[in-house]
C-alpha cells in the first residue's frame, strides 16, 4: 500500500458516537488505511482477440457448490459461470507468479519496475482477454543517493562520531542480500540536514505535538524529532513537524507496534532490529500536474512551487533508534508514549551528556521518470460501456512479497481464469477491466494520472472499482472496507466462496468471516471510511466510483499490533510468505475466487445490488454522532443542524421506497426491460456521485467527497463528513473562532449533498 499506505485499519464501519474524531490505527479496531487490498477495475475494452493461454497444472481449489466441471463444448452461465472462477483458480500458478514477480527489487521508475510491466504486459496478452495496454504517465519521483544514503549520527560537541545509523539494511538470508536493493529513505522527504537537539514526540499525531508544547511547554523551533511509526499517515508527521518549526523528524519502528515474539526474521515474521520501514511522505498523484492527468502535453509547474515538505525525514531501524533514545534527557515519557525497548523512554529535549548532539543527513533527489500502469479489457457484451474495474498496484520498495505482489500474483491468475472463459464462449454482460498500478508507493500516482485522464468518462460509465492492495498480510480472517452501496455485493460474493480454513466447521467464506469478525453477530464487519490508503482513493474521492478495498489479514484480538511486521522492509521476501503468512498458498487463492466471483456478479447482475438504504442509515447514525459530539456548541453558534436532520430524515424516506420498487422488479414474475434495468441501474451507480461535491472540501480540492474523505490531519484515515469535522478541529483545538462561518457553510453543503442524493433516487427528482 501506498508508499505509505501502511495499511491502517479502522474500527467497524459502525461509527463510534463517542468518538467522532476517528483516530485510526493500525489494529483492526482502528484500521484507516487501512484495509489494504483488493480493488476491481474496470474500463473500455475493444478488438477482441485469441491468445495462448498458460499451461497450469491440475491442483484445484474446492468450490462452493461442488459442481462437476464443465468442458469448452459447454459455456459456463450465470451461478456456472461462478463454478468456473471457483473451480479454475490454481494455487500453483499464483504461487508461481509471485516467485517471478519477487525475484528482484520492483521500485517504479527502476529496471525492476520496468521488467514486471512487461512481464505482466505479455503474460496478459497471452491469457487471450479482449486488450491489453500500457498507459506511461512522466512524473516527478523521489529516490535516494545510492553513493551518499541518509543517516543519522549521534555526535560528541567536537565532532567525533558516537553511533551511526545503518546506511542499508543488513543482509539475513539469501534473498534480502541484494544489491538492488535501496537503502532506506522516505520519498519527497526533503533533502537538508537537521542538527541540535532531540525531541521524542510519540506517534507524531497533532495531539502528541499539543502535549508537549501545551501541557510541557517545550519549543519544538529548530528542533529534530524523533517518532514511532503507525497510527497516522507517515507524511502527516512530517507536516506535524514542519507546522511546529521542527528542523527535521526521524521515525523507527517500535517493537511494541512491530514485534511481538520471541524470534524475529528469518525465524519468524516478526520485524528484526535491523528492520526498518520505507514509505513516501508525499501527497497523491503527480506534484507538477496536480489535478490533471501527467500527459505528453499538460502544462508542468516548476518543482519550487509544488514541492510542500521543506524539512528533512528519514526512517530507522528500532535497534538503531534504542542507540538515541537511551541517551535522551528530560522528563519521563506517560506510559502510554513507551514502547518496548530496554529503555527508560524521555521527551527531551537534548541528550543527558550534554555534549552530545543530533545530526540527520538526507541527500534524496526528485528527478522525472515514466510509470506505467498495465491495464487489461474484456468488452461486455450487451453493456460494453459500464464497467467492473478490478486494481492492484504491481510497484514495490524492495521485493514486496505481501505489498502489493500477491495481490498482483492473484490478479494474473484471474486474468488467465477470465480468458480461458472467454475462449470458451462466456463473455460479461458489462465490461471488465483489470489494472495493475504503478508507482503507488510514491503516492498513488499510476491510478491517480489515469483516473485524471479518463475522469469524464469513469464519471459517467463506472460500476465499481474493487481494490486489492494485497492479497494475505496473515492466514486469519477477511478485512474489507467499502462503500456502503457495495456491501451487499460483497456478503452475497463470501457466501460463493468456500472456507478456506478446513479445520473450521464454517462452511463459506461468509460464515468464516462474521464467526471471526462481527460487532453484533448479525453480518460480518465492515469499515466505510477507505482513506487514501491505496489505488482505490481517486476513484472513490474524486470520481465517486462506489470501492470495495480487501484483504486477508491476523487476529488483533491475539496481536494488538499497527500491522504486519516487516511492512515496507527488505524482509517482506516470498521466503517470509511462504513459510509465516500463507505457506500453503490457500487463503491467497481465497481472494483470487473472491475477487473474481464479485466481479463476476456485478457485471452479470441485470439489477445491481446495490442498497442504498445502508448509506441512509450511516449517515442518520454520522449526523446523531455529530450532535451528540458537538450540538451544545452548535446551539450557541445558531448552527442549523436542524436542516440537516430533515435531509437525512428525506433520503431514509426516499431510499425505503426506491429500495421497495427495486425489490418489487427483482420479485415480478414478468421480466423488467433492458431499459427499466439500465434506469435502475444508472441511478444506483450515480447515487455515489451526489456526494462528490465538485470545489472540494476547504483549502484540499482534490478530496471531493462530502461523506467520507480523508482527516486533514491523518490521510490514512476518512472522517464522516469531513469538511465538518476538520472544521470543528480547529475551531477547538486551534482556538480558530473566525472558522464558525466555514463550519456553517460546511453543514449547509452537507445538508444540500444530502437532499440531492434524496433527490436523485426519484423518478423526476426536480
Amino acid at each position: 500500500m501506498y508508499s505509505s499506505r501502511e495499511k491502517l485499519r479502522f474500527s467497524n464501519m459502525t461509527l463510534d458516537s463517542e468518538d467522532v474524531y476517528q483516530k485510526p490505527g493500525w489494529g483492526r479496531k482502528q484500521f484507516l488505511v487501512l484495509f489494504v487490498c483488493s480493488l476491481l477495475f474496470m474500463a473500455v475494452g475493444v478488438g477482441i482477440g485469441f491468445g495462448v493461454g498458460r499451461n497450469h497444472s491440475n491442483q484445484e481449489i474446492p468450490t462452493a457448490s461442488g459442481a462437476e466441471k464443465e468442458t469448452a463444448t459447454s459455456p459456463p452461465s450465470g451461478s456456472h459461470a461462478v463454478d468456473t472462477i471457483l473451480r479454475n483458480i490454481n494455487k500453483e500458478n499464483i504461487k508461481a507468479n509471485l516467485r517471478n514477480y519477487t525475484s528482484r527489487p520492483r521500485m517504479s521508475g527502476t529496471s525492476g519496475g520496468y521488467e514486471l510491466v512487461q512481464v505482466l504486459y505479455n503474460s496478459w496478452k497471452s491469457f487471450g482477454i479482449d486488450e491489453v495496454k500500457v498507459a506511461p504517465y512522466d512524473v516527478l519521483m523521489s529516490y535516494p543517493n545510492r553513493t551518499n544514503p541518509n543517516r543519522v549520527q549521534l555526535l560528541t560537541s567536537s565532532g567525533d562520531l558516537v553511533f551511526q545509523s545503518a546506511l542499508f539494511e543488513p543482509a539475513l538470508d539469501s534473498l534480502s542480500n541484494n544489491s538492488e536493493i535501496i537503502p532506506p529513505f522516505n520519498a519527497f522527504a526533503a533533502a537538508g540536514i537537521s542538527e541540535g537537539d532531540l525531541v521524542y514526540v510519540n506517534y507524531g499525531r497533532i495531539e502528541d505535538f499539543r502535549y508537549l508544547t501545551l501541557n510541557k511547554s517545550i519549543d519544538l523551533k529548530g528542533k529534530t524529532l524523533i517518532a514511532r511509526y503507525g497510527k497516522i499517515f507517515r507524511g502527516d508527521k512530517v507536516k506535524n513537524a514542519q507546522r511546529y518549526n521542527a528542523s527535521g523528524i526521524i521515525m523507527y519502528t517500535d517493537p511494541s507496534d512491530f514485534n511481538r515474539g520471541n524470534t524475529t526474521y528469518p525465524n519468524s515474521w516478526w520485524m528484526p532490529p535491523s528492520g526498518l520501514q520505507r514509505g513516501t511522505v508525499g501527497s497523491d498523484g503527480d506534484y507538477l500536474t496536480p489535478l490533471y492527468p501527467a500527459t505528453d502535453y499538460a502544462y508542468r509547474m516548476d518543482e519550487s512551487e509544488v514541492l510542500q515538505l521543506k524539512i528533512p525525514a528519514q526512517p530507522i531501524s528500532y535497534g538503531d533508534a534504542q542507540h538515541f533514545l537511551s541517551e535522551m534527557a528530560g522528563e519521563e515519557a506517560p506510559p502510554d508514549w513507551r514502547g518496548d525497548l530496554p529503555i527508560t523512554y524521555k521527551l527531551g529535549p537534548g541528550f543527558s551528556n550534554s555534549s552530545l548532539r543530533i545530526r540527520l543527513e538526507v541527500n534524496n533527489f526528485e528527478e522525472k521518470r515514466t510509470v506505467e500502469n498495465v491495464i487489461g479489457y474484456i468488452k461486455g457484451k450487451t453493456e460494453p460501456d459500464r464497467y467492473i474495474l478490478m486494481g492492484n498496484h504491481h510497484d514495490a520498495w524492495v521485493f514486496g512479497a505481501i505489498d502489493p505482489l500477491s495481490g498482483t500474483a492473484v490478479l494474473s491468475e484471474l486474468v488467465r481464469v477470465f480468458g480461458d472463459m472467454l475462449k470458451s464462449g462466456t463473455r460479461p454482460d458489462r465490461t471488465i477491466v483489470f489494472c495493475a498500478w504503478g508507482a503507488e508507493e510514491h503516492g498513488l500516482i499510476g491510478s491517480t494520472e489515469w483516473v485524471e485522464e479518463y475522469m469524464k468518462v469513469l464519471y459517467e460509465r463506472a460500476v465499481a472499482y474493487l481494490n486489492v492492495d494485497y492479497a494475505v498480510d496473515y492466514n486469519y480472517v477477511l478485512y474489507a472496507g467499502t462503500s456502503p452501496l457495495l456491501q451487499d455485493s460483497l456478503y452475497e460474493a463470501t457466501k460463493l466462496v468456500p472456507n478456506p480454513d478446513s479445520s473450521s466447521s464454517a462452511k463459506t467464506l461468509y460464515d468464516a468471516w462474521k464467526a471471526r469478525d462481527s460487532s453484533d453477530g448479525a453480518e460480518p464487519s465492515v469499515y466505510y471510511s477507505l482513506g487514501s490508503g491505496s489505488d482505490m482513493a481517486t476513484f472513490y474521492q474524486r470520481a465517486g466510483v462506489p470501492s470495495i478495498d480487501m484483504w486477508f489479514t491476523y487476529d488483533e484480538n491475539k496481536w494488538d499490533i499497527l500491522s504486519y511486521p516487516v511492512y515496507h522492509s527488505a524482509y517482506e521476501t516470498v521466503y517470509l510468505y511462504e513459510n509465516f503468512i500463507d505457506p500453503d498458498y490457500t487463503y491467497t487463492a481465497t481472494m483470487a475466487q473472491l475477487w473474481g466471483v464479485l466481479a463476476w456478479n456485478i457485471a452479470n447482475e441485470d439489477i445491481l445490488k446495490y442498497d442504498v438504504r445502508r448509506y441512509a442509515t450511516a449517515i442518520t447514525t454520522f449526523i446523531n454522532s455529530l450532535k451528540k459530539t458537538f450540538g451544545e456548541k452548535w446551539a450557541k453558534q445558531n448552527v442549523n443542524i436542524g436542516a440537516l436532520e430533515s435531509a437525512a430524515q428525506n433520503l431514509t424516506a426516499e431510499a425505503a421506497t426506491f429500495y421497495d420498487k427495486v425489490h418489487h422488479m427483482r420479485s415480478s414474475s414478468s421480466a423488467a426491460s433492458v431499459l427499466q434495468n439500465r434506469m435502475i441501474n444508472d441511478r444506483l451507480t450515480q447515487f455515489e456521485r451526489a456526494f462528490i461535491d465538485c470545489e472540494g472540501l476547504p483549502g484540499r480540492p482534490m478530496y471531493k467527497h462530502v461523506m467520507f474523505a480523508p482527516s486533514m490531519y491523518d490521510s490514512y484515515s476518512d472522517n464522516s463528513f469531513p469538511g465538518i469535522v476538520d472544521t470543528m478541529n480547529e475551531i477547538e483545538h486551534q482556538h480558530a473562532v473566525e472558522k464558525w462561518a466555514v463550519l456553517k457553510q460546511q453543514v449547509s453543503i452537507a445538508t444540500f449533498t444530502i437532499q440531492s442524493a434524496a433527490n436523485t433516487l426519484k423518478d423526476i427528482g426536480l
